[in-house]
């Protein structure tokens, strides 16, 4: 017959119990509150510290999202000046100094109006 340790030892535990007297329930059952407030106490703390770092993290997020939707919203108008200025036959050079974009990307709008004015001429 194998006796399984962790049986043994609860039902000890519980014969222990028992045997208590009524001060030694109070002082046991007032260790135990003690102990399961103090877990609650960091379950809490967890749950707001976790709170608070999905918050930091949100906003963060939404920082980033601003700044980027900023950049895009910048280059969008400089290719938008970039396309006006090609229309009107002005210098790859020149467009590239006053938009601050690249002559690559310059040629690349250029190709797209030269593609879109084909397409409308079909």
């Amino acid at each position: 017959m194998t006796i399984n340790n962790g049986k043994v030892n609860k039902a000890i535990n519980v014969w222990r119990e028992l045997n208590l007297s009524q001060e030694e329930v109070i002082a046991y059952q007032s260790r135990l509150k003690y102990i399961l407030d103090e877990e609650a106490k960091l379950d809490y703390a967890k749950h707001m510290a976790e709170q608070k770092g999905m918050q930091k993290g949100m906003q963060k997020g939404i920082e980033e999202g601003k700044k980027e939707w900023k950049k895009e919203g910048k280059n969008e108008a400089k290719e938008e000046i970039a396309n006006n200025l090609l229309v009107n036959n002005m210098d790859i050079d020149f467009i590239s100094k006053i938009t601050g974009l690249s002559m690559e990307r310059i040629e690349e709008i250029k190709e797209r109006l030269i593609q879109n004015n084909d397409d409308q001429q079909r």
